[in-house]
C-alpha cells in the first residue's frame, strides 16, 4: 500500500499540478480497478481524501486512486486560464505512466466526480469512450447550459466567465448532451458506464437536481445507457461519500453497497452512561 503526492510541470496549464495516487496493494497486476476522483468548483482534490472514506473504499476493493487538482476549470480548456481537459486527457496520464505502475487498459479505467466535477467525469467518460469502462457523476453540473441561461446573474458571471469567455457559450463538444446522442450510436461493448447520482433537495443556485432530470430525460431519449439513483439529500458529503460506495458495487464489486450499507443500519443494542 502507498500514498504518492505528485508536482508535475505542465505545459498546458503553464505550471506545475498536484496530483495525488493512492496504491492499495504491492504489485499492480493486483489492482482491480482505477479510479480518477474529480473535485467540485472551490474545492481540490484533498478533499477527496480528507472527506470521504475513498481511500478505505479503495483497499477494500483493491482499487488505485487518481486524484487531480482541477481548480475552477469544469475541466476544460478555458478562455481565461489553464487548458485543464488537455492537463487531464493527454499530459497526467502520460506523466504518470512514466512514474507509477498502474493498469491502464480500459476494462480498468473509470472516472468519478461530485458537482463540477460530476460533470467532468461525464465529460472525460463520454468524450473518451475508448479510454473509460465507466464514469460516475455525484450531484453533478451535467447540464451546465441551464447555468449559462441565468447569465443576469452575477454569480453565474463570475464562475463562468474564465471557462466559457465572455459570450457564456457552452461548446458543442463539451456538451453532455450531445455527446451522450454520439456515445448512444456505439456498439455496446464501446460504450463506458454510466452512473448519476443526486440529492432530491439539490436545487439553488445551481438547480442540480434539475439539471440531472433533464440529462436523464435526454439520456432516455438517445439511447443511452445510465443507471440513476436519487434519495433525500442536498448537496453535500454525505451524499457523495454514498455515490462512491454506489460507483464502488457498479463498476467494481457487485453487492457491494449492500455489505457498507448493512453496516450503516445496524442497530444500537446497547446504550450506557
Amino acid at each position: 500500500m502507498a500514498w504518492l503526492e505528485c508536482k508535475f510541470k505542465s505545459k498546458a496549464l503553464m505550471g506545475p499540478v498536484k496530483v495525488r495516487v493512492y496504491l492499495p496493494v504491492e504489485e499492480a497486476q493486483q489492482i482491480q480497478a482505477v479510479f480518477t476522483l474529480l473535485h467540485g468548483f472551490t474545492n481540490d482534490g484533498d478533499d477527496w481524501v480528507f472527506l470521504t472514506s475513498a481511500v478505505r473504499y479503495a483497499r477494500e476493493n483493491q482499487v488505485a486512486l487518481i486524484v487531480p487538482d482541477a481548480a475552477n476549470s469544469f475541466y476544460h480548456d478555458m478562455v481565461y486560464g489553464g487548458a485543464y481537459y488537455t492537463w487531464l486527457t493527454q499530459e497526467m496520464p502520460a506523466l504518470l505512466r512514466q512514474t507509477v505502475q498502474l493498469p491502464w487498459e480500459r476494462e480498468k479505467q473509470f472516472v468519478c466526480g461530485f458537482s463540477m466535477g460530476g460533470y467532468g467525469a461525464l465529460l472525460l467518460g463520454l468524450s473518451q469512450p475508448e479510454r473509460y469502462a465507466g464514469c460516475a457523476s455525484f450531484s453533478g453540473a451535467v447540464a451546465p447550459q441551464l447555468m449559462l441561461e441565468q447569465a443576469q446573474d452575477e454569480r453565474v458571471q463570475v464562475v463562468f466567465t474564465p471557462v466559457y469567455g465572455k459570450e457564456l457559450i457552452l461548446p458543442e463538444e463539451r456538451n453532455l448532451f450531445h455527446l451522450a446522442r454520439r456515445v448512444a450510436a456505439l456498439d455496446a461493448n464501446q460504450q463506458p458506464k454510466v452512473l448519476c447520482t443526486t440529492g432530491k433537495q439539490d436545487f439553488e443556485p445551481y438547480y442540480i437536481y434539475q439539471q440531472n432530470q433533464m440529462f436523464l430525460q435526454q439520456a432516455e431519449q438517445c439511447g443511452l445507457k445510465l443507471s440513476y439513483l436519487e434519495w433525500d439529500g442536498g448537496h453535500d458529503w454525505i451524499v457523495w461519500d454514498r455515490s462512491l460506495v454506489y460507483a464502488m458495487d457498479a463498476f467494481v464489486n457487485p453487492g457491494y453497497n449492500e455489505t457498507v450499507l448493512q453496516g450503516w443500519r445496524s442497530d444500537v443494542t446497547k446504550q450506557g452512561g
